[in-house]
């Protein structure tokens, strides 16, 4: 099913330039990383205890006004819709709020695979584990450096005209051991008549989370 993307969303962004903007995940050409190129390149050490908040510390106008919090729940990529259920339930309260995470523990389990157990204030633990096996997809820069994924999403449609998207997301640690989050959106925008390009809206964030232990 195509996904609409709606007028409001898309006027809160910003629209960069008249053609556009080149596709910003791994293997999407141009300037961005070859997967090909980082087959044997080690994940870093992700290891640790995170708080369940992390704080803004970059990001666009939508994300200084409405995500200057980010869950730990939702930095690592889930296997199934399964393990996001776990965790949904886990948080969500009878009314249907959702709890934050107190902190997170991530730990290594085989090669590129990482369990995540999060905490929540109403006692319930959740775990699950976050594969980045798939070497195409997910790229490791190295012990000191990042794991990188992303790719197109489905063509969308708004008043507009055609659109359609991509996303990445990076992880690392910063000098003090805090768990690092960026990730960003392009939205490729344009005409209703003749699929001419209009214009790249671009989104981005960056979030910290304090190493607990």
């Amino acid at each position: 099913m195509k996904r609409a993307i709606l007028v409001p969303a898309m006027l809160a962004l910003s629209c960069l330039g008249c053609l556009h903007s080149p596709p910003t995940y791994p293997g999407a050409g141009g300037d961005n990383i070859n997967p090909a190129d980082y087959v044997d390149v080690a994940c870093p050490d992700l290891n640790g205890k995170y708080e369940g908040k992390g704080e803004l510390l970059e990001g666009d106008a939508v994300a200084q006004r409405r995500e200057r919090i980010w869950r730990i729940d939702r930095v690592f990529p889930y296997a199934d819709s399964v393990d996001s259920s776990a965790i949904q339930l886990a948080a969500q309260l009878p009314d249907g709020r959702l709890l934050q995470p107190l902190y997170g523990n991530v730990s290594a389990g085989r090669e590129r695979v990482l369990k995540i157990v999060i905490d929540y204030p109403n006692g319930k633990v959740a775990s699950y584990e976050s594969t980045f096996e798939d070497k195409a997809k997910f790229v490791c820069t190295g012990r000191k450096g990042k794991i990188i994924w992303g790719g197109l999403s489905q063509a969308g449609r708004s008043e507009f005209g055609p659109n359609y998207s991509d996303a990445f997301r990076a992880l690392y640690l910063d000098s003090d051991g805090a768990l690092i989050l960026e990730r960003g959106m392009q939205v490729h925008m344009s005409m209703l008549f003749g699929a001419v390009p209009t214009g790249t809206a671009k989104r981005f964030a960056k979030y910290k989370f304090r190493r607990l232990q």
